[in-house]
């Protein structure tokens, strides 16, 4: 007889023996068929960029240009599992693509069903790699802090391109929730592929953050985009009106009526149906607690360089006023300048159509100089409260009402270059401190802030707060 089989206890040890083998086994398997390398070879994307174009509580729009390669698909969640595109809880290929336009394979991913204020990282994939890892920031949806940037005006050749890249630059530093770019993205007419290449490039080079952020877009027509009127929604698949895509113009919100952002278009018929549906808009938000428009074109410019538009004053500028609209926010002279609270009025007390409205009126500040060449300020009007010739962004804090304060907004002119008067450039960007997620309200050490004849180095809205 078999000992072996005859002796139960030994039967069970080797039994245990065996099981402990196979678990083992199975553990490695596990192990090796998770444990992925991470991809050496870096996807075929070239020129990302984000936009909101619809509800950005939820929704957000990533872009780039398919260099090579196939089946490209944006890997994303609210879980940093950097290169390692297989861990990400949510894929998304393109919905749209614009093969061979102006020299580039345009993918438009469009990411829905998102959290408000939440962190999401992502990578773009292809049969060629995987890109480096980004993340972006969705927008709240109740009342909170935040801060957004605005500014316009860029070239395409040096030196304005120098100072158009300083600009940028800067947005990475500050970190804002958004950036509302306000119009001419280069030079000439909109229609040069090479000059919108190396917008792009700059753009998502410049803009993103060390740690990898990447800051969405709110994109307004210029005058430097007539040559084709429908290129910012091949551009950044900007959303336009009554199914023509020259119609850009259009909306959004957030923070549970706390922001509502207007986009209009001053390069085409700015009455009639866009004229309607302005109307319509600030009728539908006029509970909202801020509400800002951004355009090009200014009502009445502060350089001399620059004729008057009253044709836009005369469709939009009541509208402005009746419906409460807080701040109007104009580019295409390339200086800066902030107004009083303003009111139309052709009274005998207006000058260019205006009076001073401290409660009631509507900001306007300006007027354009991310990089184009500043002009200079020689035609400001009674009710202009600052002007000033240097390359600029407006960096704009944003605060709910609190216990103590009313809800308000803090404007900062960050100067990001000037040039002297043998055409010299100086820049004010590399010894700036780079903010964190943790201080994006910090004031950085080393910033150059417009200061005015009180030493003041921020407006604020309500006007009142400022006094």
């Amino acid at each position: 007889m078999n000992q072996n089989s005859s002796n139960p206890k030994k039967q069970i040890f080797m039994f245990r023996i065996q099981i402990t083998i196979l678990t083992l086994i199975l553990m490695i398997l596990i192990t090796l068929t998770s444990c992925k390398q991470v991809p050496e070879a870096h996807a075929a994307s070239d020129k990302c960029r984000l936009v909101w174009n619809d509800d950005p509580t939820s929704t957000i729009t990533i872009i780039w240009d398919q260099l090579a390669g196939k089946q490209p698909a944006v890997f994303y969640g609210k879980k940093d599992f950097g290169r390692k595109y297989w861990k990400y809880k949510n894929q998304q290929t393109p919905a749209r693509k614009l093969i061979d336009y102006y020299l580039m394979n345009t993918c438009y991913a469009k990411l829905e069903n998102l959290e408000p204020d939440q962190t999401y990282y992502f990578v773009i994939k292809d049969s060629v790699g995987v890109s480096n890892r980004f993340y972006f920031l969705t927008a709240p949806d109740k009342p909170k802090a935040f801060t957004f940037i605005t500014g316009g005006d860029t070239k395409s050749v040096s030196p304005s391109l120098e100072s158009g890249r300083a600009s940028n630059t800067m947005v990475a530093k500050l970190r804002p929730l958004f950036v509302l770019f306000n119009g001419d993205f280069t030079s000439g007419n909109g229609t040069r592929p090479d000059y919108w290449h190396r917008w792009l490039k700059d753009w998502d080079s410049l803009t993103t953050t060390q740690d990898g952020r990447k800051i969405p877009i709110v994109p307004v027509h210029g005058n430097h985009e007539n040559g084709n009127k429908s290129i910012l929604n091949k551009i950044f698949d900007a959303p336009f009106q009554h199914g023509d895509s020259t119609n850009l113009y259009y909306s959004f919100s957030f923070g549970d009526k706390f922001f509502h952002v207007i986009v209009l278009n001053s390069e085409i018929d700015v009455g009639g149906s866009q004229r309607e549906w302005l109307k319509a808009d600030l009728e539908d938000h006029k509970d909202f607690c801020f509400k800002i428009a951004g355009y090009h074109k200014p009502f009445r410019p502060h350089t001399s360089k620059k004729k008057d538009n009253d044709y836009q004053y005369d469709q939009w500028a009541e509208l402005f006023y009746d419906f409460g609209l807080d701040l109007a926010i104009e580019a295409d002279s390339h200086m800066h300048k902030i107004t009083y609270p303003l009111k139309p009025s052709n009274d005998e007390y207006s000058h260019h159509g205006f009076v001073r409205d401290d409660e009631k009126g509507t900001l306007f500040i300006g007027e354009g100089s991310w990089g184009a060449k500043h002009r200079v300020n020689d035609d400001d009007k009674p009710w202009t409260f600052q002007s000033g010739s240097f390359n600029q962004i407006k960096w704009i804090h944003v605060w709910p009402e609190g216990v103590d304060q009313p809800a308000f907004m803090e404007i900062f002119t960050v100067i990001t270059s000037q040039y002297d008067e043998a055409l010299n450039q100086t820049f004010f960007v590399d010894e700036v401190e780079s903010l964190t997620e943790e201080n994006v309200f910090k004031i950085p050490e080393n910033i150059n802030l417009y200061l005015d004849s009180n030493s003041r180095k921020s407006v604020k809205y309500p006007f009142y707060l400022n006094k």
